[in-house]
């Protein structure tokens, strides 16, 4: 089936060239929407909680575009945040049926990133500081690691996920934390890190061959790092919030954005108008980076761009994503749960620091991610 090559093409080059990704998103898409227009599609009811959620979600995005006082820039901006980010999700849930096939392109994703990964060590290793892999900022691959580390973690501890691809995960794991320390984006390292940590603990209580070599490996990677001038000062920084540029500009750029609200408080100053708000009217004097296009948090940036209708929109949609997957968790002990609920979080936290919701290539490997995970769970006997 074609459309199932499109999205191995896709899960693989994603991370190596957006380009390339989007071509075979866009040809996945083509030819959904051809199947979609000649046959009746159904969405299984297992996910139909997802597509409420996400409705809403798309409903007051709308608005806020509708609202936004250029109305072209706001409705291109919706269909790319609201629409084609989430395509990966609506295809896969849509068309693809068997466990086999989505555990395929789960497995292609982790291929793909592997790419990404050696590349950012080799960056590291020749001196890079913010290592940012094939393309893009640095805060790109560190949205993937917020995304595919809790993945990887899970699949090797649960061996039925993939098979005999579980070790591969386990060492992706190591590789991408290693990885990650190179990319050097600290609101990240703080993300995963208590996400990385409970995942770890709970599987570490349920065998005593887990409880070793989880304790092997946090004893020896906090070794390494306190050991680290590089990480250590990097750490430091985070406090620092007098000289630390990054840090003055985000808490200047939060209060242009809090002031935005207090203009805008119902729909904001519209969708795709933050940048020409923030670098035309609402700067601050102090601010010493006068060309940023967003508030460098998802929080702030809905808050300001789409009022308190949109934010709530923003954390319905979060929020049924987690509270849906912690109580099947909780009640289960679904493995599947547990990933999309942790992978998640890391991407929520590392949210508050970082607008990674407005970054395309992350989202769309978050939902794709999403969409395979849930196929597979409602496929797999266990957790029926």
């Amino acid at each position: 089936m074609f459309l199932k090559k499109c999205l191995l093409g896709f899960a693989f080059t994603s991370f190596i060239s957006i380009a390339a990704g989007n071509i075979f998103l866009g040809l996945a898409t083509a030819i959904f929407l051809f199947f979609s227009y000649k046959d009746r599609i159904e969405i299984n009811k297992e996910f139909k909680g997802y597509y409420i959620a996400y409705s809403v979600f798309l409903i007051v995005m709308l608005l806020s575009a509708l609202f936004s006082g250029d109305l072209l820039k706001g409705f291109k901006t919706w269909a790319n945040l609201c629409i084609w980010r989430w395509m990966p999700f609506v295809i896969i849930t849509i068309m693809i049926s068997e466990f086999a096939s989505a555990k395929k392109i789960l497995l292609f994703s982790m291929f793909g990133i592997s790419v990404g990964i050696v590349t950012l060590i080799y960056q590291g290793l020749m001196g890079d500081l913010r290592a940012a892999g094939l393309f893009g900022h640095p805060m790109t691959f560190a949205g993937y690691f917020c995304v595919f580390l809790p993945v990887l973690l899970v699949c090797f501890f649960e061996k039925n996920i993939l098979g005999k691809f579980r070790y591969v995960s386990g060492i992706l794991f190591l590789l991408g934390c290693i990885a990650l320390f190179y990319n050097g984006t600290r609101g990240a390292w703080l993300a995963l890190a208590p996400v990385i940590l409970s995942v770890g603990t709970y599987y570490m209580l349920q065998d005593k061959r887990y409880m070793v070599l989880g304790m092997v490996f946090f004893i020896a990677s906090g070794g390494i790092l306190l050991n680290s001038d590089r990480f250590v000062k990097r750490i430091s920084s985070i406090t620092n919030v007098t000289t630390d540029t990054s840090n003055t500009e985000r808490l200047l750029m939060w209060e242009s954005a809090f002031n935005m609200v207090k203009d805008h408080p119902v729909l904001g100053v519209g969708l795709g108008q933050y940048k020409d708000n923030y670098q035309k009217k609402y700067i601050l004097l102090e601010a010493k980076q006068p060309n940023l296009s967003h508030a460098h948090s998802n929080y702030m940036q809905m808050l300001a761009e789409n009022g308190l209708i949109g934010f709530l929109g923003f954390i319905g949609l979060i929020g049924y994503v987690l509270v849906r997957n912690i109580n099947s968790f909780i009640k289960t002990r679904c493995p599947y749960s547990l990933i999309i609920a942790s992978s998640t979080v890391a991407l929520m936290l590392q949210g508050i620091t970082e607008y990674n919701f407005g970054n395309s290539a992350v989202m769309k490997a978050y939902w794709l991610v999403l969409g395979c995970i849930l196929v597979m769970k409602m496929k797999d006997y266990n957790y029926r």
